[in-house]
């Protein structure tokens, strides 16, 4: 289990290890992420933690959810193409 701050909110502080883990490529675009139910186990934090950070997560545009399927890290944008004139 890792361990958390007792200082700063629960959610910020795995939303912030949840985020780098994607933004340094931990998670990949396209692969599932964790399950509530791991993250609650890997961070020992409530239900409802894990959903507020994985709400996080989805306005942050690093995930999506797909029901019955899980989460995903979001593909990253393709580069915009210039306009032919």
């Amino acid at each position: 289990m890792i361990e958390l701050k007792p200082n700063q909110p629960r959610w910020r502080q795995v939303h912030a290890i949840m985020r780098e883990r994607i933004r340094s490529g931990q998670y990949k675009p396209g692969e599932r992420i964790p399950s509530l139910i791991a993250i609650v186990e890997e961070f020992g934090i409530a239900n409802a933690t894990a959903q507020k950070v994985m709400r996080a997560l989805r306005a942050d545009g690093l995930i999506h959810t797909e029901p019955g399927m899980g989460s995903f890290v979001t593909e990253p944008d393709e580069p915009q193409q210039p306009e032919s004139q």
